[in-house]
């Protein structure tokens, strides 16, 4: 669907020359490629009296395009929401104050659409009024976002198993990827959930083969039967999901689009991860035993959600092999 643009001189000429011989608005907005409610309006809200002339409507448009705003015609107006933003208020907030307290207030009402267009007018953006909004974006809008739901075979993260979904049983995994330097590095992180056990995987790329080859190493090096689900957020590198679920005998699960925190053990793992490797960090640069130590730390660190475990010592617990760390000692083995 292409962009929406406002009619030009040319196309109004043709609407006036149809219209005139009788031509219905279907056809014409066939033959000028126009929706037909495009041209519907165009004739209700431009012709004279008598009949629609191309010349006059083409002036009404310009008319309407330059009309100032209440903003720019109403100084108490302006000077009350200006006054508001710098507070803090946004401008729906604004316009919901106005439309139940303007009486009282002494102050016009106003919509908070009218309220952003004028913000994003070349004069406002002059002085930079965008600036006093919370987001303070350049460009009003939606941006565009990118369809996270064609990755074939997915399986909801709601049809994960209570055992699963209540960490009661070691097994069930957690991955997603960390970008750097402008995603243009990344490293892959895997997280268990009952033992809050991670590992970090440089990726040569974010392409799903890349993706998929160091899932398949990582989880090849894991005892039998620790891997029995593993969940995904719906990025494009985890395509190839149905292989690795194939190969390794585990169901794979996916969140919700744009809903990561439906995994929130690896969301906070990246936390703690971020406090060592910074989005500024080269990961090009660094050496596999230097970010293996990195997270050999976390990996060491005692948790309290596991009553003062690490994540080593309890997923070592769940293996039937009790290794505890002594910080004056070193490692201790009980039989």
């Amino acid at each position: 669907m292409r962009n929406y643009t406002h009619l030009s001189p040319e196309e109004r000429t043709l609407i006036s020359n149809y219209h005139d011989n009788g031509i219905s608005l279907r056809s014409i907005s066939r033959l000028i490629g126009r929706n037909p409610s495009s041209i519907s309006r165009e004739l209700k809200r431009n012709s004279n009296v008598l009949n629609y002339n191309p010349g006059t409507a083409h002036k009404r448009y310009l008319a309407r395009r330059t009309r100032p705003c209440a903003l720019d015609k109403d100084a108490a107006l302006r000077g009350y929401v200006v006054d508001r933003l710098r507070e803090g208020i946004s401008p729906e907030l604004i316009a919901l104050r106005l439309k139940n307290f303007s009486h009282l207030e002494g102050i016009a009402y106003i919509n908070h659409e009218s309220i952003y267009g004028w913000l994003y007018k070349p004069s406002q953006k002059k002085q930079k009024l965008h600036k006093l909004l919370t987001q303070a974006h350049g460009k009003r809008g939606r941006r565009k976002r990118a369809t996270r739901s064609a990755i074939k075979d997915r399986v909801s993260v709601h049809e994960r198993p209570i055992q699963a979904n209540d960490r009661r049983e070691v097994g069930h995994w957690e991955a997603d990827l960390m970008a750097f330097l402008r995603n243009s590095q990344h490293i892959l992180v895997v997280h268990e959930r009952v033992t809050r056990f991670t590992a970090t995987l440089k990726l040569a790329n974010k392409t799903a083969a890349e993706t998929l080859k160091c899932l398949i190493a990582f989880f090849e090096c894991l005892p039998e039967n620790i891997v029995k689900s593993i969940t995904f957020d719906n990025g494009g590198e985890f395509a190839k999901h149905m292989d690795l679920a194939q190969l390794m005998q585990a169901q794979t699960y996916f969140c919700d689009t744009y809903a990561s925190w439906q995994k929130g053990g690896i969301e906070n793992m990246n936390g703690r991860l971020r406090r060592d490797l910074p989005r500024s960090t080269n990961i090009k640069n660094m050496t596999n035993q230097d970010l293996e130590q990195i997270t050999l730390n976390h990996n060491m660190t005692p948790r309290k959600c596991l009553a003062g475990l690490s994540p080593i010592e309890a997923l070592a617990k769940h293996m039937n092999k009790d290794i505890i760390f002594l910080f004056s000692r070193g490692v201790a083995l009980q039989s």
